[in-house]
């Protein structure tokens, strides 16, 4: 649905930088934990994952709000 009331669909500034960062950081932290686990280092390796847990979730979550009057 179109809206007409002068407000766009684009967040300013439109940077995904975020969005890369966040999808770099998990995909990183994802190979660090495999690369830990295989080595051994089981505790080492679950810090890791809740680390990139924690960045992904916190980077992917977009909240968008309207008000109408």
């Amino acid at each position: 649905m179109a809206s007409h009331d002068g407000i766009s669909g684009k967040a300013p500034g439109g940077s995904r930088a975020l969005a890369w960062f966040t999808a770099c950081v998990g995909l990183l932290a994802l190979v660090v934990a495999a690369v830990l686990a295989v080595g051994g280092h089981g505790e080492a390796a679950v810090a890791v994952g809740a680390v990139g847990v924690a960045v992904a979730g916190g980077g992917g979550l977009r909240v968008t709000v309207n008000v109408r009057r």
